[in-house]
């Protein structure tokens, strides 16, 4: 009986339930839930975040701020896909990920982090088997079901330390940047490399502050030895985001 009670809730009442979110999510923007419904395969991101990444392109472009989008931490492109959907024909989308998933945490990363590793916290750019989004899923969403320009989408495959140094001479200035590398080595990284691309004005989106600990603290100590006084906006449990200021 329950064997059959969990193949009725996950095959009819469960998907009913999730679309009503989906519907209820969106308040009665054609365009905002045609995103939502497209994206929902390619994504672990809930519904609070994809609508708030969403959203903050929206007041990027509402406000004409130049720039890219940039995510780091792809997996399968579904809030990158938010993110573009949201954006105008002409702004440039640049993507960073291994699409081997995650690498190995280390010890900043707490305890948690080493049990979802498997023990693995070295620190080494080798595959753990978590979060793995292959790139052919990624250009399945971009260029079959969104149909976005080739020349608008600059996808660089590898680990952060490998590409974001070189990358980040090519970039130019950004708008909106969205980190979900989830490890403290990660997103220190991403922080370093792209932080100062970010215009006075644009976005800064962490997916993973209030979920894993070694994401937290790279952020604090990055936003503390900067001398940064932002204020972070939580989005829920775990994604968090601020308005980069000053002038640039």
């Amino acid at each position: 009986m329950k064997r059959l009670w969990r193949a009725v809730y996950w095959n009819l009442l469960y998907p009913l339930h999730r679309a009503m979110q989906v519907r209820r999510a969106a308040a009665g923007d054609a365009k905002k839930l045609r995103a939502l419904k497209l994206v929902e395969p390619y994504t672990m991101v809930g519904l609070p975040r994809l609508l708030n990444a969403y959203e903050l392109v929206e007041r990027a472009e509402a406000k004409g701020l130049h720039g890219a989008i940039v995510e780091c931490g792809v997996f399968k492109g579904g809030s990158a896909a938010m993110m573009t959907m949201a954006s105008s024909p002409q702004r440039k989308v640049w993507l960073f990920d291994s699409f081997e998933g995650l690498p190995e945490p280390t010890v900043e990363d707490g305890e948690k982090a080493m049990d979802y590793s498997g023990h693995r916290v070295t620190g080494a750019l080798e595959p753990i088997g978590q979060c793995v989004g292959p790139l052919d899923v990624v250009k399945e969403l971009f260029f079959d079901k969104l149909q976005i320009d080739a020349a608008r989408l600059e996808i660089r495959q590898g680990w952060f330390q490998e590409t974001l140094p070189t990358a980040k001479h090519e970039i130019g200035p950004i708008a909106v940047l969205r980190l979900d590398g989830d490890w403290y080595d990660s997103t220190k990284v991403c922080l370093e490399n792209l932080y100062d691309l970010v215009i006075a004005g644009g976005f800064v989106i962490i997916d993973d502050y209030g979920y894993w600990e070694g994401c937290r603290r790279a952020v604090d100590e990055f936003l503390a030895a900067r001398k940064l006084s932002v204020e972070l906006h939580v989005v829920d449990d775990s994604g968090v985001w601020f308005e980069v200021g000053g002038t640039r």
